[in-house]
């Protein structure tokens, strides 16, 4: 017999495990055992909220993948590792050590993939990370190199209560096709006045989103 183990399936366009490795079974035993519940890996991701204690041990296996899952297979590992990330996602995250574990994952030495990154922005959007995070996201927000993968780490610019340093750094990426959605939908959150020069132009976008975003941001400020 052939080994099964790390098999794969699709379904619905999502990569699936048709069964999960003996290490997959082990994070859900230690996650059912903290009050989470579900026997696969695409459980972790169907709470609205997470259970208190399960946070620490969702954490704990984001923070110690590689090495826990070092013989097993790579595509399996990087789902795990994704729908970790996604199960972080929520507001039961907040001031917890799964902000910073969450943003331990823009470490170019981890070689992570676009989808991970933005998983890992998008779950730091969503909780969302406080501002005790504000240089670190602004870093990140910042840095070319992370490419599409930082999307969602420009958009939480928008519910930063540091309005003007969050705002300047926004504005700073306009110019940056990657992420000047992005940072259009920041600052229309933030509400930035004194900016009709610099988003006019977006209203004549070809991008129909950019146009759309431009002009709530119009609608927003306040005329002198």
């Amino acid at each position: 017999m052939g080994n099964a183990r790390g098999r794969k399936r699709r379904k619905n366009g999502f990569l699936e495990l048709s069964e999960q490795s003996e290490v997959a079974r082990k994070l859900m035993y230690e996650y059912r055992l903290s009050g989470g519940s579900g026997q696969e890996l695409s459980w972790l991701t169907q709470q609205h909220r997470q259970p208190e204690k399960a946070i620490p041990v969702l954490v704990d296996w984001l923070d110690h993948l590689e090495e826990r899952w070092e013989n097993e297979d790579v595509e399996e590992r990087e789902l795990a590792r994704i729908l970790l990330i996604e199960a972080l996602g929520t507001p039961s995250s907040r001031e917890t050590a799964a902000i910073p574990a969450l943003i331990a994952q823009f470490d170019h030495s981890k070689g992570l993939s676009v989808n991970t990154l933005w998983a890992a922005g998008n779950s730091l959007y969503r909780i969302p990370a406080d501002d005790t995070y504000f240089d670190q996201l602004v870093g990140i927000a910042l840095d070319p190199s992370w490419g599409s993968g930082r999307e969602m780490v420009v958009d939480w610019l928008g519910r930063s209560q540091r309005k003007d340093e969050a705002a300047e750094a926004a504005l700073s990426l306009l110019d940056d096709e990657t992420v000047q959605g992005h940072a259009l939908e920041a600052l229309a959150q933030l509400r930035t006045q004194g900016i009709r020069d610099v988003i006019e132009p977006f209203t004549k976008s070809k991008n129909r989103w950019h146009r759309r975003t431009a002009t709530r941001i119009l609608n927003h400020l306040v005329e002198d």
